[in-house]
């Protein structure tokens, strides 16, 4: 009997975006922006006018984002403090990282997209989701 092997969808998503500044290009499609509506008493006519900055909703039924950020690395070297203690030094990983966990396939396309351009497989997360 041949048996047929199902691989379950991917759930974790490791991010390198350039910088922090592209955060909110990158992940537009999880941003919110909050509206004021106003009834002009004369017309009945409603308009919503933007309150405030647009802002990351992290974490809903449907996902967690976790902003790492910058991540160190040992360098081989080691470093002595004034007080002669030695520790590894350390150096920061190019780019500025997020982990995205999806929880079902609601916002699976918003992330799929995003994992398309910036994604990375680490040999060894960080940071990652219990």
């Amino acid at each position: 009997m041949i048996e047929e092997i199902i691989e379950a969808p991917k759930t974790d998503f490791f991010i390198r975006l350039p910088s922090e500044a592209d955060l909110p290009t990158a992940f537009a499609a999880f941003y919110k922006q909050d509206y004021v509506t106003v009834v002009d008493e004369e017309t009945g006519e409603s308009t919503q006018t933007p309150e405030g900055e647009p802002y990351l909703v992290t974490h809903t039924h449907d996902y967690a984002i976790d902003l790492v950020g910058v991540i160190y690395e040992p360098t081989g070297n080691t470093l002595t403090d004034d007080e002669g203690n030695e520790y590894p030094e350390t150096a920061p990983v190019d780019g500025w990282h997020v982990n995205v966990r999806l929880v079902g396939d609601a916002r699976r396309v918003d992330i799929e997209e995003i994992d398309a351009v910036y994604g990375v497989v680490p040999n060894s997360p960080s940071r990652v989701f219990l």
